[in-house]
């Protein structure tokens, strides 16, 4: 697994857990949120690390944003993009077996998508 699915998992888990869900589909939103949860704050630090590398910064050493919510870099982009894009695809392993779960009534696509791998949505009353 790369990391960035485990951490688009955690984000998907996260999102799911801020919503009413049955007891099993809830238990099993907690369990992929904690599996994936080292796997997150790595990311997140490193990814950190190269904004603080590749990002400008005010004369304060705060780093300059732009007006959509990113931030300006300075020197290469195309370096930056090339070591997020390493982290990112940097292979890990989850010891996680998936669970079967009910699907919710409703459930955005990029949500099923994300967590492939750790739960697996079957309608109800399916067999």
């Amino acid at each position: 697994m790369k990391l960035i699915e485990a951490v688009n998992a955690n984000l998907a888990a996260q999102e799911m857990s801020q919503q009413r869900l049955p007891y099993g589909l809830a238990l099993a939103v907690v369990k992929v949120k904690r599996a994936t949860a080292d796997e997150t704050d790595f990311f997140l630090r490193e990814e950190r690390a190269l904004v603080e590398e590749y990002a400008e910064t005010d004369e304060n050493g705060n780093i300059r944003m732009t007006g959509n919510g990113r931030f300006a870099l300075r020197g290469s982009a195309q370096e930056y993009e090339k070591k997020r894009k390493a982290l990112a695809n940097t292979e890990t392993k989850i010891d996680f077996t998936p669970i079967e779960v009910t699907a919710p009534a409703e459930i955005k696509p990029a949500l099923i998508e994300a967590l492939d791998g750790f739960l697996v949505f079957r309608e109800e009353g399916a067999e």
